[in-house]
């Protein structure tokens, strides 16, 4: 089985938001005028990266900017590696999140305790162990992203997709790691996880998302999902 098709975009019809249970989260946003743009397009989350690391990377300030731009009934979701649980405490209230997202925490029970929303565990996809990692943690949610060495989260390499075929999780789930408009619909069909989430695969730059990419990942995603459905 092939793991890395891709298939065009261009010729995809709308399909309505409330037509299947596909959830798209999509993350690593860096300017409020990008967040109605992904809302247009369906977002069930916006994710914003609330940790030194990366290019999408954002103070205190840039984040509240951002998340005070995402409106009532859509997902705000903190992303960080490893915080304290104060400070993951502390962004909540900032930035009025509704969720958090945590790659390598040294202490999960501890954020899952000091967090007053539920909390989303990122995992690298580096083995089958990751799978039963997945299944025992005491999270909201799991979210599988590729094993790139030295970063959590929007290198835009594919997650090894045929580790979850082989090893379905027994949970919900959230699949990331190199999703775009041409493989996101194999990845739906493949996987079929709960949520997508993308970063790089829709931008124009680090950190901006490109309206059309935007909108061509949400049918595909969306079109996959309804064809399964059918």
């Amino acid at each position: 089985m092939s793991m890395r098709p891709g298939a065009g975009v261009a010729t995809l019809p709308c399909v309505s938001d409330s037509a299947i249970p596909l959830r798209i989260k999509f993350c690593g946003l860096t300017d409020p005028a990008d967040v109605q743009v992904c809302v247009d397009a369906g977002a069930w989350a916006i994710g914003a990266i609330m940790t030194p690391h990366g290019p999408r990377a954002l103070d205190g300030r840039a984040a509240e900017a951002v998340m005070a731009a995402v409106p009532h009934g859509v997902e705000r979701v903190g992303v960080f590696v490893d915080p304290t649980p104060q400070g993951l405490a502390d962004a909540v209230a900032r930035c009025h999140l509704t969720r958090v997202q945590v790659h390598a925490p040294a202490d999960l029970s501890a954020i899952v305790a000091a967090s007053p929303v539920p909390v989303i565990l990122a995992l690298r996809l580096d083995g089958a162990d990751a799978i039963v990692a997945a299944a025992a943690a005491e999270c909201d949610l799991v979210l599988f992203d590729a094993a790139v060495p030295g970063h959590h989260g929007g290198t835009g390499v594919l997650a090894d997709w045929g580790l979850l075929v082989a090893n379905r999780p027994s949970r919900p789930f959230a699949l990331a790691g190199g999703l775009t408009p041409e493989v996101v619909g194999d990845a739906v069909r493949l996987v079929r996880p709960d949520i997508i989430d993308v970063a790089s695969g829709v931008e124009s730059s680090p950190g901006r998302k490109d309206p059309i990419l935007v909108a061509e990942f949400a049918r595909a995603a969306r079109h996959a999902a309804l064809g399964m459905a059918a």
